[in-house]
């Protein structure tokens, strides 16, 4: 492969994940919003909310649709660009890496192991792009709990005043329980991507042209995996991220034992796990329909 080549190839990946990941944003973040208030709540002397669908209602009627569901959208849609482009260039970088301390071609397809440790490794890179952009998402998620007003918190607002208060450090409140939440969620999310594209492949070899619905199903398989495989992480990392009280990993696992147990470590889970469906079927069909016109 040349050097020509190599450097299309990566701009292919930052450009298409980019796009596919504001595309998966944006249908899951109603969904995410109320994730995130559920396992705020929950740390609460008196919780907000006794169940996902009492939060669903509260926030329409005390916010309306776009104002409570909707919420610091720009920020993680930025982010989820960034993230996604993050995430599927470093996976391929990682795979390039290999290929090349074993004197392989470039596009050489690796074991199934080495792609779930690249997949680790690009989720180990992509936690530091991610903690910033969670933390602001989060806390104008439950701006409007903490302040009990509807009107809209500026994004800058929120951005001067973590800096004010921790200073640049404090963007990274929270970093963590991202990484182990992405280093082993993101091996889940290709791992499961790349088992169902291989079941559905079956012996018609690397050139098989999977079918549309073959693609969504793999995406939605990816989404669950990722979700469901650390979801007690992303859990802790929120209650870092949302509450004032809480400033270290070992005071949010407390915080979330003593008010509920080790059920409140799986708050949200439920909702997360009807989100994530449509979102990562969308971002990885989007993905690899614009790698193919990009080709």
């Amino acid at each position: 492969m040349t050097e020509e080549s190599m450097l299309n190839d990566s701009l292919r990946e930052i450009v298409v994940g980019s796009v596919s990941g504001a595309i998966g944003k944006v249908i899951e973040y109603p969904f995410d919003t109320v994730k995130v208030r559920l396992q705020y709540s929950q740390t609460l002397p008196e919780p907000l909310f006794t169940s996902t669908w009492d939060c669903i209602a509260k926030t329409y009627h005390n916010e309306g649709v776009f104002k409570g569901f909707w919420k610091g959208l720009l920020s993680p849609m930025m982010g989820a660009s960034m993230e996604v482009s993050s995430l599927f260039f470093s996976y391929k970088m990682a795979q390039d890496l290999i290929n090349l301390y074993q004197g392989n071609k470039i596009n050489t397809e690796l074991p199934f192991g080495y792609r779930l440790a690249c997949g680790c490794a690009s989720g180990m890179v992509t936690s530091f792009i991610l903690t910033p952009v969670e933390l602001v998402k989060c806390q104008l998620q439950v701006d409007n709990l903490k302040s009990q007003k509807t009107a809209r918190t500026p994004l800058g607002h929120v951005i001067s005043q973590i800096r004010t208060q921790y200073g640049l450090r404090g963007f990274w409140k929270g970093q963590s329980s991202t990484l182990v939440r992405e280093a082993g969620g993101t091996a889940a999310w290709f791992g499961c991507y790349e088992y169902t594209l291989e079941c559905f492949r079956g012996d018609k070899g690397p050139d098989y042209n999977y079918k549309t619905h073959e693609l969504l199903i793999a995406g939605a398989m990816a989404g669950v995996g990722y979700n469901a495989s650390l979801f007690p992480a992303d859990t802790v990392k929120n209650v870092l991220q949302t509450s004032e009280h809480h400033k270290s990993v070992s005071s949010a696992i407390k915080a979330v034992h003593s008010a509920r147990g080790l059920r409140g470590f799986y708050s949200g889970l439920g909702i997360t796990l009807v989100k994530t469906i449509p979102a990562s079927a969308a971002m990885f069909y989007s993905y690899e329909h614009l790698k193919r016109m990009w080709n």
